[in-house]
């Protein structure tokens, strides 16, 4: 017997909705809470309803979405470069529906200029499209009040907003794409302390940004695991410079001044190349621990040579795709994410398993 086709009436008669307020909610209109919406999709789904999204898409107005990040060049091309690359894979995946998607770079210099641009980008965004804007994917910068403030505008607007890695909880964003960067720092310094079996003497850490939320709780993460596990060790930082070649001088005078460094770890994946070099120029390369952090051409290469010994791979590709699919499930089907906080899974990559990681690089 063939079963029967679920229309949105069904759905009404089930929900206890009027057939207007299911149709606002099954074509993500306004005129719905987001509970009624999200207690009509739940009885859709219940039922059984399906609908042709592509076709529904085509019918309705265009969707405008907005993607502002660091740049995939320069300092960018060690990680955000792949955040690019993931939320891309994602857009074309969806290149049937009927979606505006605009892209915006901005600087990953070191200074406060790559804030400021970021900030600009989003005024003028604003500005220029105002309640036409339907959703925006960005990723923080620094922890800024400004920039707070101009995603809190875009979100007291309508505009479902997701970041990637710094949250603004209180900007009233959709959700944040990011792994547990407390636990990030834990994973790194549990390998070191693995390795160093209980030795006493120095771990060098280069902190990154000193203004970006996600690098403080990455390095707090770090020297809580040793003050709880292992006191013996004194976690030497290493401030970021904001120049590579700088970055690399400073370790360099670190490593070659004191003998008692046993270990190192960045963890930002800009500073991880300027870590290897001064560990070669130290020529201590085969005595001290090394960890950096993500993983591109660069750095893949270090890992095979053993000059590192390991890297924390935070995923950046997973972000960027992440970031546009849950954008993508919100403005077309009305599905918002279960959680505010959207975790990508956290890896160590070694020789041995760099083979399965590839594929990102």
């Amino acid at each position: 017997m063939e079963q029967k086709k679920i229309t949105l009436k069904d759905i009404a008669q089930a929900s206890g909705y009027s057939l207007v307020s299911v149709h606002r909610a099954m074509n993500n209109k306004e005129g719905v809470s987001q509970a009624v919406r999200q207690e009509i999709l739940r009885v859709a789904d219940d039922l059984g309803y399906t609908t042709n999204y592509v076709a529904s898409a085509l019918k309705r107005r265009q969707v405008n979405l907005a993607v502002v990040l660091p740049e995939s060049r320069d300092g960018g091309r060690y990680y955000f470069r792949y955040i690019w690359k993931g939320c891309n894979a994602a857009r074309d995946e969806v290149a049937g529906y009927n979606l505006n998607v605009m892209e915006y770079a901005f600087s990953t210099q070191g200074d406060n200029s790559g804030n400021e641009q970021q900030v600009e980008i989003l005024k003028n965004l604003y500005e220029e499209w105002g309640d036409r804007l339907d959703g925006l994917l960005t990723a923080p910068a620094i922890n800024s009040p400004k920039l707070q403030c101009i995603l809190a505008r875009f979100s007291g607007k309508g505009v479902s907003v997701v970041l990637i890695d710094n949250d603004f909880e209180d900007c009233g964003r959709l959700c944040c794409i990011a792994p547990n960067d407390i636990y990030t720092g834990r994973l790194a310094a549990e390998l070191m302390n693995l390795v160093l079996k209980g030795r006493k003497g120095t771990v060098l850490v280069a902190e990154g940004d000193e203004l970006s939320w996600s690098h403080k709780m990455n390095l707090t993460g770090f020297e809580t695991y040793f003050k709880e596990h292992n006191p013996h060790i004194t976690i030497l930082r290493a401030k970021d410079l904001r120049d590579e070649e700088a970055n690399c001088r400073q370790m360099l005078k670190y490593f070659q001044e004191i003998p008692d460094i046993i270990g190192a770890y960045t963890m930002r994946a800009r500073n991880t190349m300027p870590l290897c070099h001064a560990l070669c120029r130290s020529g201590r390369q085969d005595e001290i621990f090394a960890v950096g952090s993500d993983l591109f051409p660069e750095s893949a290469q270090m890992l095979r040579d053993g000059v590192l010994e390991a890297i924390i791979y935070k995923a950046p590709y997973e972000k960027g795709y992440q970031g546009f699919k849950v954008l993508f499930e919100c403005l077309i089907k009305g599905n918002v994410p279960k959680s505010a906080a959207v975790s990508v899974q956290i890896s160590i990559i070694m020789q041995n398993n760099i083979r399965f990681f590839e594929d990102f690089i």
